[in-house]
């Protein structure tokens, strides 16, 4: 019986090796002991090594299960699995059959190629290859910092899949997250559930900054882009940019949006919508090419102007501050006190001009304005100065009862004076001609007769307007004017070269500048 005990007892010799089958853990120590009362333990003390298919795994001391094939270890535990993937930590549960081990310790550290995870506790599953934590963990590599509740960690692909109050700190930029895939080759990032906050540095110094806020999109911390296909929000620069899919490559400064785009400028308080938005930039400068659907709005304190075109191309500085817009084919505006349409448009931030062409016409209250070109100064939203040539035509209708009798004017050159939005005096020179209707009106009675045509032309002529209308001209220099009765006027003589009576394009209301104009086709 002596004997018996003696041999339960008898220390183990170096390399001592045991292999009961083919998923039996291997192990080694410079001590080991089993105990009578616990005959399925060795304990292993000193220089422990266990293997078991492809690990390797080192320790102070450990109590290993013949039977049941698993083994608890403990102290200065280090964990290798292939070329690549170390754990470090303090207590180790490791199964045998299951090929799963538990992994505790005051700072359990994980590491894959450039990849380092510090935590408490992991759980390693070797027949999906994965690590996962249940506790915060901090990642980081050599581009990207993150922390995250929970996590797991796909040792073959080498990548994430955090879980709540996922943050993550990059070079470049932060985020928040519910929820996030990160993969650690790519620097890619994969978010969704709740809202993701996402924000990018413009500057060293991070005060200039972009915020995406979004359910489900990407971003890529190395290469710098965002993509997103469930309306993100973005803020920038006292801008905020939304559409039904997103794209922005920030270092190339490349991008678009489609679908539903809306974008909010709080400073200039301009607004706009449309359907498809492309961004390019080449060198210094910036090109937006927005199309489809094309609303824009600028908001002054008691008017707001409505604006469409098919196409809009606004070139930026590399800060995305406007410089020029150009608006190609049936551009029209709409406010309450002045409206316009033509085929092409450019809008120079800098001189505050709006340059119209091809076949453009203005009106203004009673007024409608043609030319072949038209420029207006515009300063604080509202029109200044206009400048028309050549060409020059006004029309007004004299009598809104008929649509039948339009004072008319027309010459080369035209330049105008606004006050309140509204034209007040212009002076037409080069070849003027007009076409004044004369009424005698009977206020009691509101009745008006006519009582004859002046026919007039002149070199120049100096127009005077009270809101919008016609009151007053003065013709300089080699003046020859009739008066006479209309029926002594042939038909032929009632209209000037260049009339046009655009009435019906006008638009009467802002959806009206949806409508294209009978006059450019």
């Amino acid at each position: 019986m002596r004997k018996t005990k003696g041999l339960l007892v008898i220390l183990l010799l170096f390399s001592f090796t045991t292999v009961y089958s083919q998923n039996q853990i291997e192990y080694r120590s410079l001590q080991g002991r089993i105990f009578p009362e616990h005959p399925d333990d060795v304990v292993l003390i000193d220089s422990v090594v266990f293997t078991h298919k492809g690990m390797i795994m080192y320790c102070d001391s450990a109590i290993y299960n013949q039977k049941e094939n698993y083994f608890d270890a403990y102290n200065n535990i280090k964990m290798f699995q292939g070329d690549s993937i170390s754990l470090f930590g303090d207590v180790l549960h490791y199964d045998g059959n299951t090929k799963i081990g538990d992994l505790r310790g005051k700072q359990v550290i994980m590491q894959d190629n450039d990849v380092t995870m510090l935590t408490d506790y992991i759980v390693l599953d070797r027949n999906v290859n994965t690590v996962s934590y249940y506790s915060q963990a901090t990642i980081f590599n050599t581009q990207d910092t993150l922390k995250s509740k929970e996590g797991v960690y796909f040792i073959d692909d080498e990548s994430f899949q955090f879980y709540h109050n996922v943050r993550l700190f990059g070079q470049e930029g932060r985020l928040n997250s519910d929820s996030l895939f990160y993969n650690t080759k790519t620097n890619q990032c994969e978010f969704f559930g709740d809202l993701a906050r996402l924000i990018i540095y413009q500057d060293t110094t991070h005060t200039d900054t972009t915020l995406v806020i979004t359910k489900q999109g990407s971003y890529n911390t190395k290469t710098e882009e965002i993509y997103s296909y469930a309306r993100p929000l973005i803020y920038t620069q006292n801008k905020l940019i939304t559409a039904d899919t997103l794209y922005y490559d920030k270092k190339n400064k490349n991008g678009y949006a489609y679908n539903n785009i809306y974008v909010e400028d709080t400073i200039e308080k301009m607004f706009l919508n449309a359907n498809s938005l492309l961004l390019n930039t080449i060198d210094t400068t910036s090109i937006a090419i927005i199309t489809d659907s094309l609303l824009l709005r600028e908001v002054d304190k008691k008017d707001t102007l409505y604006f469409h075109s098919d196409t809009i191309k606004v070139l930026m500085d590399t800060s995305f501050q406007v410089k020029d817009l150009f608006a190609f084919e049936h551009c029209k505006f709409y406010r309450n006190d002045m409206q316009g349409a033509c085929e092409y448009a450019h809008y120079n931030k800098a001189d505050s001009t709006l340059l119209m062409l091809t076949k453009p016409v203005l009106w203004a209250e009673e007024s409608q304005l043609t030319a072949d070109t038209i420029i207006l100064l515009i300063d604080d939203k509202k029109a200044k100065q206009i400048f028309m040539h050549p060409n020059t035509f006004i029309l007004q209708n004299s009598d809104t009862n008929t649509q039948e009798f339009f004072n008319q004017i027309s010459g080369k050159n035209l330049v105008g004076y606004f006050q309140n939005n509204k034209i007040h005096y212009a002076e037409i020179d080069g070849n003027t001609r007009s076409i004044y209707y004369l009424w005698d009106e009977n206020k009691k009675q509101r009745t008006k007769s006519l009582t004859g045509v002046n026919i007039g032309l002149s070199k120049e002529m100096h127009l005077y307007f009270d809101k919008g209308e016609l009151k007053k001209m003065s013709a300089i220099k080699d003046a020859e004017f009739y008066m006479d009765r209309l029926q002594n006027i042939p038909e032929q003589d009632r209209q000037l070269k260049g009339f046009l009576n655009l009435h019906s394009d006008k638009p009467k209301q802002a959806r009206d500048i949806y409508i294209k104009r009978f006059f450019s086709e």
